[in-house]
């Protein structure tokens, strides 16, 4: 995306030739049908800040309430979940107060006979309570009853705001009540709460708080838990796995829905529809002084006090790490310690281009094929095969990929069949590929199983290929990503790839391993043709 077209929204008013951060995030979830005020009512919540509240919005923030509150037909929310992602100094917490104040006055009567107003909680938390507090201050100082500068039309409305220890909350008439805790295991305590907002989600280190505040929303009509961060790093442990589960569902959406395999209402049926994830941030290859990726992660920009030259100035104060994480808001390579060395990952790349014919697998290369499932969802599954190129060296490649795995079986049986190939390694315990194991073995394919050292010897040696440069692999975006994102945990004296740590979906890169190892602890074999050379990546 050029950075004229972060532009465009004032095309034709622009007279000083501002540059302007970019209103769609970088990664989304669709919606189900084209939003309007029937079917979103993000459109209301931004009548009311401009009308009643005084407030303008910015464009991220209007796309980011239009698309998180889409609604059903029943007038209920789409998404259950929402997880919204942008730098740090975007505007997140006027965003908040918004959203916070809508739901207080406006949502909380949508439906008195589910929810009664005197049942309507909505609970703000952080794991620094002054974090929480700043947009509940700000919500009170709308309709303080107290104060002559409140708006006149909410104060009326509201009864008294307590900002006693240990029960801060802003109470209205009707009993609704905005209250604040501090995200710990003692949030959830009290009746349940129709709406919540976790603020800072990245700096939630353990399921503690999560499964304490998420599960004071199960019991209530029509509920929604917002979650608002930057990017996390390796210890975050809750954004890290909401956020996977969140890419997981578009990729699936990607290849099902939008190729046209499949209709809206049979995805439905088999998948999750209720987590939605809005996310700015730069892309995870870009430079630290990309425009594009900087317009990208700080959609505010041009129209706050956040300009392109105030980041420009925090890149010379700051550590690469930390103004990836804090500016750029990305996760991979910028606070994961990952496996993999990614600058020799890039190294070893040989994309194929209008000259060249890139990477070819020798006439006699014996290929073998890996498979691994995403965990722990089982959204994806994954094919990878490894083989010998003339001079000696391996190359890998991803090329099958689909949502689910209940197809996997019949297309690994295919794909063995139509290219010679006699072996398929798999993890055989403790996953979800391990599944395959009998269906295939039956099929009459050999199985490689990867279990115990062998575990550490399939990331071990794709380890030292990469930092050897002895694997050849063609620049597919999802190995780069996993790549620059995948780490590993101890088992007993090895290193195994760690599923559930890792910052991205690392199932195709675990594909690869296995592949990888299975080729390498293989007897020759007859020879077989290049896969790669006649078919394209298969995403199914």
């Amino acid at each position: 995306m050029s950075v004229s077209s972060a532009s465009k929204q004032r095309s034709g008013s622009n007279p000083r030739n501002v540059v302007y951060g970019f209103e769609e995030p970088r990664i989304w979830t669709k919606p189900l049908r084209p939003l309007t005020r029937a079917t979103s009512m993000g459109f209301e919540v931004v009548d009311f800040a401009q009308m009643i509240l005084g407030v303008t919005l910015y464009p991220w923030q209007i796309f980011f309430l239009i698309h998180a509150l889409e609604i059903h037909d029943d007038g209920t929310y789409r998404f259950k979940r929402v997880i919204g992602l942008v730098a740090r100094q975007n505007g997140k917490t006027k965003l908040i107060t918004v959203l916070a104040a809508w739901w207080l006055f406006v949502d909380s009567d949508r439906f008195p006979e589910d929810v009664h107003p005197r049942d309507f909680k909505v609970l703000g938390t952080a794991q620094n309570l002054d974090i929480a507090r700043d947009a509940w201050a700000a919500v009170g100082r709308f309709c303080d009853p107290l104060d002559d500068d409140s708006i006149p039309a909410l104060s009326g409305g509201t009864n008294k705001i307590s900002g006693s220890h240990g029960f801060e909350a802003l109470i209205l008439k009707s009993k609704t009540v905005y209250e604040i805790r501090a995200a710990n295991r003692g949030a959830g305590r009290g009746k349940s709460a129709a709406r919540v907002i976790m603020d800072e989600l990245r700096e939630q280190r353990t399921w503690d708080a999560w499964a304490a505040i998420s599960q004071t929303t199960k019991a209530v009509f029509n509920s929604q838990l917002i979650g608002i961060s930057n990017a996390g790093d390796a210890g975050s442990l809750v954004l890290l796995h909401q956020r996977k589960a969140a890419l997981e569902f578009i990729a699936a959406w990607d290849s099902m829905v939008e190729s046209g395999i499949q209709d809206l209402e049979d995805f439905a049926n088999g998948h999750d529809m209720s987590l939605g994830i809005f996310e700015w941030s730069a892309p995870e290859d870009c430079a630290p002084d990309d425009v594009a990726g900087i317009l990208q992660a700080n959609p505010s920009i041009g129209h706050g006090v956040i300009t392109l030259d105030s980041i420009r100035a925090d890149r010379d104060g700051m550590p690469d790490r930390e103004y990836r994480t804090e500016v750029l808001c990305q996760w991979v390579t910028a606070a994961v310690a990952t496996y993999l060395d990614n600058g020799a990952w890039i190294d070893c790349a040989d994309e194929p281009d209008e000259f060249s014919a890139g990477s070819m697998l020798a006439d006699d290369s014996p290929l073998v094929l890996g498979i691994d499932t995403s965990m722990p969802s089982r959204a994806m599954t994954f094919m990878a095969i490894a083989g010998y190129r003339p001079d000696g060296l391996i190359h890998g490649e991803v090329i099958v990929m689909r949502a689910g795995m209940l197809w996997a079986p019949a297309v690994a049986v295919a794909v063995c069949k139509e290219f010679g190939i006699t072996h398929v390694a798999i993890q055989s315990r403790g996953c979800a590929a391990a599944e395959f194991v009998e269906p295939l073995r039956e099929a009459g394919i050999t199985i490689i199983e990867i279990a115990g050292t062998a575990l550490g010897s399939s990331a071990g040696r794709t380890r030292d290929r990469i930092r050897d440069r002895t694997i050849r692999h063609r620049s597919q975006p999802i190995l780069n990503m996993a790549v620059s994102g995948g780490v590993t945990k101890r088992l007993g004296e090895v290193q195994v790839w760690d599923r559930t740590a890792s910052v991205v979906d690392i199932a195709p890169l675990v594909a690869l391993s296995n592949a990888l190892y299975g080729l390498e602890t293989l007897p020759a074999t007859d020879s077989t043709e290049s896969y790669y050379e006649e078919n394209d990546l298969l995403v199914l």
